[in-house]
């Protein structure tokens, strides 16, 4: 089975749009195995407060997420050690990816995808960074 981490951006699409969201659908039809570590479902909680993401993401449906992948996702401890990324925000999904190897690392930030150091460090680590479109090709 193929393990991906998908970062916290494409994580509210698919718990925003669910049955509308290809990964959401990808994931629920065990196309692949969605691994996450509790640094990466805290960063979730966090953003799921701001009151710019309740509105499209009510709190419900934010906590209904959260259970959902308590209950069926593939936990992970962080990796102590890591390639940084430029953006140090996004260290946390490039731990828990680390940690998940070999993997898809699923993103549609350019601070993951368009840093050819971070890029080429990831993949001689067996985490492959890609977005949304090519993963799902990929499947």
């Amino acid at each position: 089975m193929i393990h991906a981490v998908v970062d916290t951006n494409l994580a509210l699409r698919m718990a925003a749009g669910r049955q509308r969201s290809p990964l959401y659908v990808a994931w629920r039809g065990r196309r692949f195995t969605l691994v996450v570590s509790t640094g990466l479902l805290r960063e979730f909680e966090t953003v799921t407060a701001r009151p710019a993401i309740r509105r499209f993401l009510p709190p419900s449906h934010g906590q209904e997420f959260v259970t959902f992948l308590r209950a069926t996702a593939l936990w992970v401890n962080l990796a102590p050690e890591f390639p940084h990324c430029r953006d140090s925000h996004d260290d946390i999904v490039v731990a828990t990816a680390i940690a998940a190897r070999p993997c898809y690392l699923v993103t549609a930030d350019r601070d993951l995808y368009d840093d050819p150091r971070l890029v080429t460090a990831l993949r001689d680590l067996d985490v492959r960074v890609v977005q949304s479109g090519e993963f799902l090709a990929a499947l």
